[in-house]
C-alpha cells in the first residue's frame, strides 16, 4: 500500500501550515537585523519574574507535569471567582475543535484567525464564514447562518486580525438568539488591551450557564508565547468533555511554572497595556500624516489599508529588514504589530520606502 492510500484523501488535500517569514531565516538571508511586527507578540518581552521562575524549576524537569495544572487554576479561579472545574489549562486552542460530530458545522467570520480554518480543514468539519461588516463580525447575518447542523460559532473578540469589538449589547442580544445545540466560542486572546468601556465581561454568561467557552492565553501581554499556554472558561460540564479529547499533558511544568509568575506580576502587565496604547496612538498620527487608512485598533496590533498590491508593499518591507503580515481575509490590508517606539519607527520608515 503506498503512503496515498494510507492516508486520508482530506488531509492529503491540506497545504501545510508555515510560519511566515521567520525572524531567523530572514536575519540568516538578508544579514541585517529584524524588526519582527508580524506576530503580534509583546515587544517588551515576559515579566522577568516570570524568566526567573522558569530558570529555577528547569531542575525539576525529569517528572512528567501535573496533568491537572493545579496550582495555575487555582490562581485563576480565585481571581475570577469561579470553580476551578470550570477551568482547563492547555497548550492552545485545538483541543476545543475537537468537540465535533462527523455532521457537524463551524460558522465564523469571513476575515478572522486563520487558525479556526485550518483546524476546521484539519478536522474535515466544514466551516461557513459570513461577511464582515465594517471589518467587524455581522452577528446579525451570523445568528441567520446558523443551521440544524451547527454546532461551533467562533468569535475573536478582539478580532484578529482586524482589531475590532464586539459591543456588550450586541453580544447580548446574539447570545440571546442563540440556540440550545451550538457552542459560542469567545476567543479573547488580547482582551487585556481592550480599552472600550462597551467590551463585554464574557464570564456572566459562564456564570449563567449559558452555552459558551472563553479562551485566553499567556503568548500575548504576558509574553510567553514561546511556551505555548494558554486556558478556557466554560461551565464544568463542558470543561469536563474537553479534558476527555485533549492530549494528556498537554502543558510542560516550566510553561506552568511561568504563566504563575507572569499572571502575579500585574506591573508588568499594565505597563505592557500603557505602553502599547501610547504606541498605537503615535502609529495613528504617523499613519495619518501620510495618509495612510487603518482601523483603530482594540489589541496590539492594527490593521493598515494600502492602495497597492499587499504583497508588494510586505515584500518591499521585508527586504528592509520589517516583517508584517497580509491580514486574512482582507485583500487590501496588512497587519503591523505594535512594537517599541524604535521599531514602530523602523517600520515608517521602510514603508515610506515601500510606497
Amino acid at each position: 500500500m503506498s503512503s496515498s492510500q494510507m492516508i486520508s484523501e482530506h488531509i492529503q488535500r491540506i497545504a501545510a501550515y508555515k510560519s511566515e517569514n521567520p525572524a531567523e531565516d530572514i536575519e540568516r538571508q538578508l544579514g541585517i537585523p529584524i524588526v519582527q511586527l508580524g506576530m503580534n507578540e509583546n515587544p517588551f518581552g515576559p515579566s522577568p519574574k516570570a524568566v526567573r521562575a522558569a530558570r529555577a524549576y528547569l531542575e525539576k524537569i525529569a517528572p512528567y507535569p501535573d496533568d491537572s495544572a493545579y496550582l495555575l487554576r487555582q490562581r485563576l479561579a480565585s481571581h475570577y471567582k469561579i470553580s476551578m472545574d470550570e477551568i482547563i489549562v492547555s497548550a492552545g486552542s485545538s483541543d476545543v475543535l475537537a468537540l465535533h460530530s462527523p455532521e457537524a458545522e463551524v460558522l465564523t467570520g469571513e476575515a478572522s484567525f486563520i487558525v479556526y480554518y485550518q483546524l476546521a480543514e484539519i478536522l474535515n468539519m466544514p466551516l461557513v464564514r459570513t461577511p464582515m461588516k465594517g471589518y467587524a463580525f455581522d452577528l446579525e447575518a451570523m445568528v441567520e447562518g446558523i443551521t440544524a447542523r451547527t454546532r461551533l460559532v467562533v468569535l475573536a473578540n478582539p478580532n484578529n486580525p482586524t482589531g475590532t469589538i464586539i459591543h456588550r449589547a450586541e453580544l447580548d442580544k446574539f447570545m440571546n438568539r442563540i440556540p440550545d445545540h451550538v457552542l459560542v466560542v469567545l476567543d479573547e486572546a488580547y482582551f487585556e488591551y481592550v480599552s472600550d468601556s462597551r467590551y463585554p465581561n464574557s464570564l456572566d454568561y459562564v456564570r449563567a450557564g449559558r452555552p459558551v467557552l472563553v479562551l485566553r492565553t499567556f503568548s500575548k501581554v504576558f509574553g510567553l508565547a514561546g511556551l505555548r499556554i494558554g486556558y478556557g472558561i466554560s461551565t464544568a460540564e463542558i470543561v469536563a468533555a474537553l479534558y476527555k479529547v485533549r492530549m494528556a499533558f498537554n502543558t510542560n511544568s516550566v510553561a506552568q511554572i511561568a504563566a504563575l509568575a507572569a499572571w502575579d506580576d500585574r506591573e508588568h502587565v499594565q505597563k505592557s497595556v500603557e505602553t502599547n496604547r501610547l504606541e498605537l496612538e503615535f502609529l495613528y498620527r504617523e499613519l495619518s500624516e501620510r495618509h495612510v487608512g487603518y482601523i483603530p485598533s482594540q489589541a496590539n496590533f492594527i490593521l493598515v489599508e494600502l492602495r497597492k498590491p499587499v504583497r508588494e508593499v510586505t515584500s518591499a518591507l521585508l527586504k528592509q529588514g520589517v516583517i508584517v503580515r497580509p491580514a486574512w481575509g482582507c485583500p487590501a490590508c496588512m497587519r503591523v504589530s505594535v512594537g517599541t517606539r524604535e521599531q514602530n519607527q523602523a517600520f515608517l520608515a521602510a514603508l515610506d520606502k515601500a510606497l
